[in-house]
């Protein structure tokens, strides 16, 4: 099955008409800035079906990690508001356990093995979240390399757990997973990835497990095209217990991070229909979006357009676009696209424009051509 969802005329806004905002061109991707993917039809309906009655959060939430536990590979799952909470919560797991009193005094974790052991190549904002749970960040390596003998030297009798981060916007000098997990299990400490942005393609869900994770963290409303507000964690039996008696309902450090009934049911059945999804189809023609940006663009002599689609590295084509000789200044056009009419949000990241096809509507790819096209056109004219 390809999805269609991503089709003109598909989507009704004038719910944003009647608050008064604007739609958005989003060409960031996935990202939760500009409201993360777009759930399909069975998703919303799901979730509408499930406003109409009440269950219990607890057995709600454990029968959806089920089906978590079935599609990773791993032995048991939870569903977490995002995967922000998932990092919290697996921290808060390999600290607190299920010990009530230990749980009760997160995040106050003093006299805890509390340390987070994180390679330096993989510091990102959110590693914030593991010191919201009680956690110490031990940072090892350099962004450039790590030694073995340095996570070794890092884990002691106060570590908690060792972090791994799957992303694009990690650097390179992390050790290979394979040595991290062979260190870190010979000392009995479990490691976490952070692979939230991954999927597609669908296999990312199973390779961590397979490797030898410990819990694995993805977000649900990214390329899952869940419920924005939820999330993954996957992993041990029973650090998943320790996931949630840290969190909601409990009265513990997850109970701000809520879930409701209705996000659970979108994410169940956005779980449901993933296998099901001919992603590949999905990825060429996104790959066409790209493609035909770059085409509408490449003649221009102020700019360089290459287009990165490594599957391994980005779930979707993202086009990246370089000023030539210093002519325009990405951010500059980052801002006045964002003012246009309509707003198109893009990334820039390491002095390059960066635009993903992974949320782009089809016939979009062209809008921004020409917006681009326009603005960089007028800011020549004005020089």
């Amino acid at each position: 099955m390809v999805d269609t969802t991503y089709a003109p005329g598909a989507l009704d806004t004038d719910i944003y008409d009647r608050i008064g905002v604007r739609t958005v061109i989003n060409c960031q991707g996935a990202t939760t800035a500009v409201g993360g993917s777009l759930m399909r039809p069975e998703v919303t309906a799901a979730m509408a079906e499930a406003s109409k009655a009440f269950v219990v959060l607890d057995e709600l939430n454990s029968k959806v990690g089920e089906v978590i536990s079935e599609i990773t590979g791993a032995e048991a799952g939870y569903v977490t508001a995002g995967s922000a909470a998932g990092m919290l919560l697996s921290v808060a797991a390999c600290i607190a356990g299920t010990d009530p009193e230990r749980i009760s005094r997160l995040p106050d974790s003093d006299g805890m093995a509390n340390e987070v052991s994180v390679h330096r190549a993989h510091r990102i904002d959110y590693d914030q979240m593991y010191r919201a749970a009680g956690g110490k960040i031990v940072e090892i390596g350099d962004p450039l390399a790590t030694k073995s003998w340095e996570l070794e030297r890092a884990i002691t009798e106060r570590t908690a757990c060792v972090t791994y981060v799957d992303s694009r916007n990690a650097g390179p000098g992390a050790l290979d997973f394979a040595t991290v997990v062979e260190i870190s299990h010979a000392r009995s400490v479990p490691v976490v990835v952070d692979a939230a942005s991954t999927i597609p393609p669908l296999d990312h869900l199973r390779r961590w497990i397979r490797h030898g994770a410990d819990l694995v963290i993805y977000s649900g409303g990214k390329g899952i095209r869940g419920p924005q507000d939820s999330g993954l964690l996957a992993g041990r039996a029973d650090l998943i217990a320790a996931a949630r008696a840290n969190g909601n309902p409990h009265a513990a450090i997850g109970r701000g991070m809520k879930v409701s009934k209705e996000a659970m049911a979108g994410l169940w059945m956005a779980l449901k229909l993933l296998p099901g999804i001919d992603h590949a189809a999905d990825h060429r023609a996104h790959k066409a979006q790209a493609e035909r940006l770059r085409d509408a663009l490449m003649e221009r002599d102020d700019l360089t357009i290459t287009i990165e689609d490594d599957w391994e590295d980005w779930p979707a084509p993202n086009v990246q676009i370089a000023p030539a000789n210093g002519k325009w200044n990405p951010k500059e056009l980052q801002a006045t696209l964002e003012r246009g009419d309509p707003p198109i949000h893009l990334g820039v990241r390491h002095g390059k424009i960066q635009i993903s096809t992974h949320a782009l509507l089809p016939g979009q790819e062209l809008t921004v051509a020409d917006r681009i096209d326009q603005v960089l056109s007028a800011d020549a004219a004005g020089r």
